[in-house]
């Protein structure tokens, strides 16, 4: 693994409580990276690591495929596919909501 410290690593995940918005109810309602990371625990397990690792923790597309212990084609066919899904989930609920 790479040396580098977390808050370097993890801009994304460093601000994910900025995301939270206040309701009237007092309830908190998720911002859109929260919405997005739910779908992201939608996915595949396999397609869910890559792209954890690449997209959240920042780690370069060589070194997920060295950390999960799989090719460099492997690992960008996984985050292409992953990619696709979230794209496709967040189409669904938005014409969802259209509704």
């Amino acid at each position: 693994m790479n040396a580098r410290s977390g808050s370097q690593r993890r801009p994304a995940v460093d601000n994910f409580l900025g995301g939270m918005r206040q309701t009237a109810s007092g309830m908190e309602k998720p911002g859109a990276f929260q919405r997005s990371l739910l779908r992201v625990f939608q996915l595949p397990q396999a397609w869910r690591e890559v792209f954890l690792l690449k997209q959240i923790q920042g780690f370069t597309l060589q070194e997920t495929a060295a950390i999960l212990g799989i090719s460099l084609d492997a690992a960008w066919i996984r985050l292409q596919r992953a990619r696709r899904e979230i794209n496709r989930l967040e189409s669904a609920e938005a014409s969802e909501h259209a509704r």
